[in-house]
């Protein structure tokens, strides 16, 4: 049974919430990963050979970037080596 993208994104919200556990941070957290990680190969990489049209590429790891709050609140993104801390 496909997912919509909704699910993810309640249960992302759901962590976000005030007074919510570290575990349920974490569940948000992992399930929103694993929603855009782990697509369904079939249905979101390039077609064979026979019909060379495409849908979407793979996921691939230099497609997730990170974001970080600057001291002004602005949502500023990451440099692909930033530290460990900065993450």
């Amino acid at each position: 049974m496909p997912v919509e993208v909704d699910v993810p994104e309640y249960v992302v919200k759901m962590g976000l919430q005030p007074g919510a556990s570290e575990a349920t941070k974490a569940t948000g957290d992992s399930c929103l990963f694993a929603f855009y990680y782990l697509l369904r190969v079939g249905e979101y990489t390039i077609k064979g050979t026979r019909n060379e049209s495409k849908q979407t590429v793979q996921f691939r790891i230099k497609d997730v970037t990170f974001f970080k709050k600057d001291a002004a609140g602005r949502l500023r993104k990451l440099p692909p080596n930033a530290s460990e801390e900065d993450i």
